[in-house]
């Protein structure tokens, strides 16, 4: 007997053919009886739904760190919004103490600028001077931001320095640590006049020219007087740290002060702009 043409095929594409057959039966069955196959789809589509879940799994992924990352940066933008406004409110607060004990001791006559007579511009801190033996950093504010040769630098703390040299968009400060550096100051609690300098490093600054009968003690607060009008008065400068008395031949006492001003790792000043100046210049 010769043998047809079907069991002539390979073996697999016997099976092919059989299996398509028998799919193409069930398909038409299904369409005319939906009801017989029910229990079995239910089955197999419960049995594939953690395959589904898990072919999910990169979406979800994905998602999860892009929300995350978007979290991230708007707490960042808040974190810097909130660090200005609190710079602000204790620079002004600074001046505010200020007044108010100059009120109590001179009954009335302020002797200091108010506060509404600057603008406080915020700045970044962007480096450092590339001579190491200078106190001297870079913000990034310049000509553009209104910033002037001679302008005082705060931060929420008490007084940095002064602007020197002003560009477009960028400027270098001299702070008050450099040893060429200098501040007229008042002793908030007694009223007297002396000069503060810098010693060439962040952390330390010295009181001169005060004589060894002077009222003076460790832990006083040091104010800008503004003697001259290079730098306003009401300013925090720093705090008495140490006092040594001077050699019988010397009238002077040697005196170390703590700057009240962060000089290590300040990120944000404040500039003080003159009010009229820059009304002017508009």
């Amino acid at each position: 007997m010769t043998p047809s043409i079907f069991t002539r095929q390979p073996l697999s594409l016997r099976k092919t053919t059989i299996v398509l057959i028998v799919a193409l039966i069930l398909i038409w069955v299904d369409s005319k009886n939906p009801e017989w196959f029910e229990p079995i789809r239910q089955t197999s589509h419960a049995a594939m739904q953690p395959i589904y879940q898990f072919s999910l799994l990169p979406s979800y992924t994905e998602r999860w760190i892009s929300s995350s990352t978007r979290s991230k940066e708007a707490l960042r933008r808040e974190n810097i919004q909130l660090k200005s406004q609190l710079i602000h409110a204790q620079a002004k607060l600074q001046q505010q103490d200020y007044i108010l004990a100059q009120n109590a001791r001179l009954q009335g006559i302020l002797s200091t600028t108010k506060p509404e007579q600057f603008d406080l511009t915020l700045a970044q801190v962007i480096g450092t001077d590339t001579n190491l033996l200078k106190q001297i950093v870079v913000i990034n504010k310049g000509e553009q931001g209104g910033v002037q040769v001679g302008q005082t630098v705060i931060d929420e703390d008490g007084i940095l320095g002064q602007i020197i040299n002003v560009y477009p968009n960028t400027s270098r400060l001299l702070l008050i640590t450099d040893e060429q550096q200098s501040v007229a100051v008042t002793v908030k609690r007694t009223g007297q006049r002396a000069i503060v300098t810098g010693a060439g490093i962040p952390t330390s600054l010295r009181l001169n020219y005060v004589f060894k009968t002077s009222d003076v003690r460790v832990g006083d607060e040091l104010i800008s007087s503004g003697l001259g009008g290079r730098i306003p008065a009401g300013y925090q400068v720093g705090r008495i740290a140490r006092i040594k008395d001077p050699q019988a031949a010397d009238n002077f006492r040697s005196i170390e002060v703590t700057p009240a001003a962060n000089f290590i790792d300040n990120a944000y000043v404040l500039i003080l702009q003159d009010k009229t100046v820059r009304a002017d210049l508009k």
